[in-house]
């Protein structure tokens, strides 16, 4: 009877000793795909850099989400994408929102033609970029694009 003790106690401890040196141990396992795709990368580049300006010239992948009717997501990614300065940073549009390093937002000002965006990272929610455009004398979402080119072709020289 002593001996059946014995055994269930050495199979404990032994638990018990696997479980402490998983949790000392405690790797974080990646797989190749996350080693070698841009969003995994641009990640762990920016661990260190809170730095709004390092985030935004690192990211890769943009969604686009328009909280107003009257200048719909389309409107913008269409714009987004004529615009030469993105495609040279190798900035991508995405419709899935899961997928997107960085996160582009435009609302109407109430009883106004202008048009707010702001632009965060998807991962620490951080603003890295924000601006407004007025509708007056030209479309809002190609002033969008126009702005949100600038500042990310300012971010990626500096």
């Amino acid at each position: 009877m002593s001996k059946v003790k014995t055994v269930a106690n050495t199979g404990r401890v032994l638990v018990y000793v696997l479980i402490v040196v998983l949790e000392l141990c405690s790797i974080e396992i990646t797989s190749p795909a996350q080693e070698t795709s841009p969003r995994f990368a641009s990640a762990v580049g920016r661990e260190t850099s809170p730095d709004p300006a390092a985030i935004l010239s690192t990211g890769r992948t943009l969604y686009v989400h328009s909280r107003t009717v009257l200048v719909k997501s389309e409107v913008i990614e269409s714009e987004l994408q004529k615009r030469s300065e993105l495609k040279q940073a190798g900035l991508i549009i995405t419709r899935d929102s899961a997928a997107a390093d960085l996160i582009m937002e435009v609302r109407r000002s109430n009883f106004s033609t202008e048009y707010p965006y702001v632009v965060i990272d998807a991962r620490t929610q951080i603003v890295v970029a924000s601006g407004k455009a007025n509708s007056l004398f030209g479309t809002a979402a190609a002033k969008i694009a126009k702005g949100f080119a600038k500042q990310v072709q300012k971010a990626r020289k500096s």
